[in-house]
Parts: C-alpha cells; structure tokens; sequence
C-alpha cells in the first residue's frame, strides 16, 4: 500500500470513527468534510471554532491534530492529539501510531516507543498497521541509541516478516552497531 493510499484510509476511518461514535455537529462535521477533502486550512479553523466552543473536544482536537499531521506540522500535531485523547477521544492504534511517527519526526524516540509498544496492544489492530508499527518500534529504539532492544525487536519482526528488503538492511546496520559496541 503506498503512503498517500495509507493516509487516506487512515483519514477515512478516523472520519468514520468521527462520525459513528460521536455524531459530530457543527464545526466538527465541517472541518471533517474539509479535512476528506484535504482543504486542511478550512478543516483547521472549523476545528479550532469546536475547541474555541468547548464542543466535542476530544474529536475537534483529534481533527486538529490531524490537519497538523497531513502538513507536517509534527509539533502542533503531537500536542492536538494528546489533548485529543486528554478529552475523551478513543484510544487506537492508528491514533497511537501517528503520535509515535510525530515523535520520531521531533527527535523523541522514547516517547515515541511508548506510543508504538501500546498501540499494538490496543484491540481490533489491522495485520498492516500492527506490521508498521512493530517496524516503527524499531526505528524508535535504533534512534533512542538502544541498539539491543531494537535489534531484538527486528528478529521479532523479520519472524513474521522475512522478506521484509528495508528490515533486512536495518538488520545489517543493527549487527554493525552492536558488533561495534562490543569491541568498545
């Protein structure tokens, strides 16, 4: 699946989930239209009129948040979710998985392996986007400097996924850098 089909699904079913478990109104509803039509400038004013509002704060914040995350605003989108789910916005994986790849893009490896070891533990994963995030745990070890613990990780992850070309090649890098810490 490629990455502009992945953030569409993902969009289309935080914008489902929006919508069946909330019944979002008002300003919520506009800027979810807005954001499925990717006019994210639009998306985030009708947002931040939810959140101006005090109105369905947990999914105004989670609509913000992903309007930051689809112009790679990482940092604006980190604290919009966090504040998402501080407000009573479901907890799932793919909401975990953004905030982890938000973190991993703000230099925060270890918050961003909190993120990714809990969101696969969160029920009704899909197999897709368990396997992203077991590969994004590695990253976030790797770039954590805790080479061991990513390396352990991998093996786990080339179990399910042999054929994985990317894995393999991290798993090259990963059996230099502890080879190398060895012989320090």
């Amino acid at each position: 699946m490629t990455a502009g089909r992945k953030k569409k699904v993902i969009i289309g079913i935080l914008v489902a989930l929006c919508m069946t478990v909330t019944g979002c109104a008002g300003s919520v509803k506009k800027g979810t239209k807005y954001l499925e039509e990717k006019d994210y400038k639009n998306a985030e004013v009708e947002f931040q009129d939810a959140v101006d509002k005090k109105k369905n704060l947990g999914e105004a914040y989670r609509g913000l948040g992903l309007c930051y995350w689809e112009q790679k605003k990482y940092e604006k989108a980190e604290k919009a979710l966090e504040k998402a789910l501080k407000n009573g916005t479901e907890e799932t994986a793919t909401l975990y998985n953004i905030l982890g790849i938000c973190d991993l893009e703000l230099d925060k490896p270890e918050k961003a392996v909190y993120y990714f070891e809990n969101g696969q533990e969160l029920s009704g994963v899909g197999k897709e986007l368990l396997k992203e995030m077991a590969y994004n745990l590695v990253v976030a070890y790797e770039k954590a400097g805790d080479y061991q613990s990513a390396k352990e990780k991998l093996d786990s992850y080339l179990k399910a996924n042999p054929d994985d070309k990317k894995a393999l090649k991290e798993q090259e890098f990963l059996n230099t850098q502890i080879s190398e810490g060895d012989q320090q």
